[in-house]
């Protein structure tokens, strides 16, 4: 099997040179084990997909232990020392929700199927997506209508949340560009509309959190999107406060 080097002296094995079977795998592991072994080897990483699931039974009686996993793949990791260090596995779930009010002060809330009260538009970061792009399309999936986004304004950790995870919600200000509902993901919303800031936080039929929410953010400045850019990865989505001076 082939492989390349990580940055904890470890070894991740090339997903496409992996056997095709358990009778191939097994003895290639082993080989690869023993290297480990003879060259002071922290680390082994091990990928599975979905479609070699059968090698899973081998990987985790060669030492190997569960990582994380996506809905295709599953990652192993074997040390080689109880103390060896890996990164940490994944913790938390992201999650984003879109404060947008119209110029009459009108703010967008929805109703999702099976709950009583309204709440913000929003909903899942996928893997791979950035926080402003995320809640401009839950804001539009949800309700139609197109916005652009504004700053950060608030955020929210769960814990614990689904799977024994943790949740970060992050509250977006979006100034809407329509104004016409048209709801585009009718099986999980049943109701969208402009609601009067007043009777939205008045309305005990929403969550007293989600009104606190609302209340506490409408007049928020945020954290403001930044140009700036990581060298280390270039592909950072970076937020400032905003200064006096600016």
């Amino acid at each position: 099997m082939q492989y390349r080097l990580d940055a904890f002296n470890g070894l991740i094995i090339d997903a496409n040179s992996l056997p095709p079977n358990r009778e191939a795998f097994a003895p290639a592991l082993a080989d690869l084990l023993d290297q480990a072994r003879r060259e002071g080897r922290n680390l082994i990483w091990l990928t599975l997909p979905l479609a070699l699931g059968e090698l899973v039974g081998v990987a985790t009686a060669a030492g190997f232990i569960f990582h994380n996993c996506l809905e295709e793949e599953l990652t192993l990791v074997w040390r080689g020392a109880p103390t060896a260090f890996a990164p940490f596995v994944p913790t938390h779930s992201l999650g984003v929700g879109g404060l947008v009010l119209n110029d009459r002060g009108e703010l967008l809330a929805i109703r999702e199927r099976g709950s009583q009260g309204y709440k913000l538009p929003g909903g899942h970061v996928e893997l791979g997506e950035d926080l402003a792009p995320a809640v401009i399309r839950e804001v539009w999936e949800e309700t139609g209508i197109q916005a652009a986004f504004r700053a950060i304004v608030g955020l929210v950790t769960t814990h614990p949340y689904r799977f024994g995870k943790s949740n970060l919600y992050v509250v977006c200000r979006l100034a809407p560009l329509n104004a016409d509902i048209a709801i585009q993901d009718p099986a999980e919303i049943e109701d969208a509309r402009w609601l009067a800031l007043p009777d939205y936080l008045a309305d005990p039929g929403n969550s007293a959190f989600n009104r606190e929410l609302v209340r506490s953010l409408i007049h928020s400045e945020g954290l403001r999107p930044s140009d700036l850019n990581s060298e280390r990865y270039p592909k950072a989505e970076v937020f400032f406060a905003q200064s006096s001076k600016d």
